[in-house]
């Protein structure tokens, strides 16, 4: 990599970050390197890309109009460099969050195929099933199930949550097995927290319904454990309760009205330089979401 080059990586990242700090630990340099590198940059330029106070720097319309340039520049190198180079190594951490159910019972596996393609890659996954902010957390990007909350992001749709009901046998055989969805005003259902919709649960084409229950949390495995000891009936992606269904420790509700599918997102923050390395895994999620049964798009 030419000193150009390279001093105009360093400063896409600073402008992603807004910080020295944060940009150092992103690329792994001290921060009097990263600073050393902007100011080679600024000198070569003859002009100030950043406006620096002792608490906070920001873009110069000069730093500004210089950003959008690299980001099209360094693209195109990256583009140049695979189209000789597709067989290459590639290097470099890739920093991602996923929800944590689906990154144990998914994405974790898609990760381990990336990483025999690519060992020098090293991954960074963050689980939560909050979103985490990708620009003050340093994350390339995110898996989300549901709505983007952040409209400024760049999201692609690369899969679907199949959803499902459950409760268990002991639950049923005390409460009864209900047969319309009109009958779950009469049961204690499980609410999940972070669900924008409440306490309303849409079912294919049937209005969605008002539930009530003793029990909620902001953990999808807490509410498959309150399902699996009998507190009560729970609605949430099929992927967290298919080993449960398989065994019998739970069954499903009211099959023939299922709840409505979920999107999911891959979400980068907008306007970023996106790496190589970064967009072969994305790249890679894509393809492997569209290879799972209980993930792809229909």
């Amino acid at each position: 990599m030419n000193d150009l080059t390279g001093w105009m990586r360093t400063f896409v990242t600073v402008a992603d970050a807004a910080s020295f700090s944060r940009a150092a630990a992103r690329l792994e340099l001290p921060q009097s390197t990263v600073s050393r590198q902007v100011g080679a940059l600024e000198r070569h330029l003859g002009a100030a890309l950043f406006k620096r106070t002792t608490r906070s720097i920001a873009l110069t319309s000069e730093g500004l109009a210089y950003y959008e340039g690299a980001l099209r520049a360094l693209a195109a190198i990256d583009e140049a460099e695979a189209a000789v180079g597709l067989h290459r190594a590639l290097g470099g951490q890739v920093r991602l969050t996923a929800p944590l159910t689906l990154a144990q019972s998914r994405i974790i596996a898609m990760l381990a195929d990336f990483q025999r393609v690519q060992p020098r890659i090293e991954i960074d996954l963050r689980v939560s099933d909050h979103a985490l902010n990708l620009v003050s957390d340093n994350l390339d990007f995110a898996i989300r199930v549901g709505a983007i909350g952040d409209s400024r992001a760049i999201a692609r749709r690369i899969g679907t949550a199949r959803r499902v009901m459950v409760a268990s046998p002991a639950y049923l055989a005390q409460r009864g097995t209900p047969s319309r969805p009109v009958d779950l005003a009469g049961h204690n259902c499980l609410s999940y927290s972070l669900l924008a919709t409440g306490n309303k649960w849409a079912l294919g084409n049937h209005p969605p319904v008002d539930v009530s229950g003793t029990f909620r949390a902001d953990s999808p495995d807490a509410l498959r454990a309150a399902a699996l000891a009998g507190i009560g009936i729970a609605v949430n992606a099929r992927w967290l309760f298919e080993a449960d269904l398989a065994a019998g420790g739970l069954v499903e509700v009211l099959p023939e009205h299922p709840p409505q599918d979920m999107p999911i997102h891959l979400v980068m923050p907008a306007g970023r330089y996106v790496a190589a390395r970064v967009r072969a895994l994305a790249d890679h999620l894509i393809v492997a979401f569209a290879a799972d049964p209980l993930l792809r798009s229909q």
